[in-house]
Order: C-alpha cells, then structure tokens, then sequence
C-alpha cells in the first residue's frame, strides 16, 4: 500500500526539522521509523534504570532533561511530566521532539540549585540522569532534589571506578578541572560509585539498587530519615546555628 501524500509530507517536515538541529544528544523516535541521531544510546540507557513500566497517577521531575527522551518515556508511560534544564528548550532538541511527538510534559529553564517546593512542588519520581558530574557541589544538589522527592530518585552518573580501580572501593571523588574530563569545561567531579551512595544517605536517601553499565552507575534510591539537614542547611548558608 503506498503512502498517502499528507503522511509522506509530514514524514519529510519530521526529518527537516530533526536534520535543521545538529547536537542531539537523545536518540528519540520522534515519528515512526525517524530517530533522532543523538550520541547517547538512550533505549540501552533506559533498559538499564528500570524504571515502572506504568506510571499512571505519579509525578516525575526530570532534571537536566537535555532533549526530553527520560521525560517524554515517562510521559508515555502514564506520568505528569515536568522537565528542568538550564538551557533554554530552544536551544536543544526538546522543543523540536515535543513538537512531533505531540507531548504535554512541561518544561521550565532553571539550575538545579534554583529549584524550591514552593516554586514547583514535590515529586513521586526524581530523575536525575547524566547531570551529577556537571556540577560543582553535589551535597547540595542532593539536598535540593531531597526536598523535592517524595519517593523514588533514580540517578545515572559517570564513575571513576574503572579509571582508578585502587580507588574503586572508597567514598571519594576526582576534581576535574579545565578540560581534564571528556575534554569538557562543564565536568567537574568524576566520583566513585561507593562516594555516590555515601552522598545520597548522607542527604536523606536509602539506597536501593547500583547497576553498571560501562563506565557509569545507575542507582535507585528511596527518601529515608534526613538526619544531617540541619547542619547541610548551615553549611550551605540556608540559616545560622541555634546556638
């Protein structure tokens, strides 16, 4: 059966307007048989987070969202989506993959460390993937992202594991300055798997799963007893001592 004009015209505009951006990162199935070409094998990445195969009724903040393709799975899989990145949705391929996949997952150009409750609300789900690496204070990122989960945080990071394996087994994390990771300005800390968990119980979280997948951990966490707030609040410079 050949192919109605209108289906093969929508067909070619798909495909103008995936080639008219030249970074993707995702590789997003924006219209049947067109995926975009993005250096991240995000099905493989996918496959391993296991994320709930139904998130009807559940609501999922996406940080970092980069293109969407996190956001626009949870989307489909039944979840109120609101998608974060510090890049406007203009200047990466969210906005042209929206477009075609016609999703409603919201979208909002923000730093992590900007993100309150108030603003925003709390979330069942917390994705934070390819994101931790990229900034400069981690504790506090986790402790943004542990007033804003009230359940599950799922987390992808780049390790330093395998590069250092007389390291592999201690809570520490490699500073990297200049280009020194990726050859990329905007990689900061290469932190160890066990330094990851660590980070997360210090900030309120249980750790539930760690997976690898080449030379990154994915982890699943739960809220649990946020014990050391109060002294991160401190620290931060969110209040001053009691006494």
């Amino acid at each position: 059966m050949n192919s109605s004009p209108d289906v093969t015209n929508a067909g070619a505009r798909a495909r103008e307007l995936v080639d008219a951006y030249p970074n993707w990162y995702h590789r997003i199935e924006v219209v049947p048989g067109l995926v975009t070409p993005g250096i991240n094998d995000s099905s493989r990445s996918l496959e391993a987070l296991n994320l709930p195969g139904d998130l009807r009724g559940a609501t999922v903040l996406d940080i970092g969202t980069r293109d969407g393709f996190f956001a626009f799975e949870s989307e489909r899989r039944g979840a109120d989506v609101l998608a974060v990145d510090y890049l406007p949705a203009a200047a990466t391929g969210f906005s042209i993959a929206a477009g075609l996949l016609g999703s409603q997952v919201r979208y909002l150009q923000e730093n992590i460390y900007n993100l309150r409750p108030e603003a925003i609300g709390t979330f069942d789900v917390v994705l934070m993937l390819g994101l931790l690496y990229h900034l400069p204070d981690s504790i506090r990122a986790f402790s943004t992202i542990r007033k804003l989960c009230r359940s599950e945080l799922y987390l992808e990071t780049h390790v330093a594991d395998d590069d250092y394996p007389e390291l592999a087994s201690l809570p520490v994390a490699l500073f990297c300055p200049g280009m020194a990771l990726n050859a990329d300005p905007t990689n900061y800390w290469a932190p160890t798997t066990p330094c990851v968990e660590a980070m997360l119980v210090e900030c309120g979280f249980a750790v539930e799963s760690v997976a690898r997948l080449g030379n990154r951990s994915i982890v699943k966490a739960r809220i649990a007893s946020d014990e050391h707030r109060y002294y991160r609040t401190i620290a931060h410079g969110e209040q001053l001592p009691l006494r």
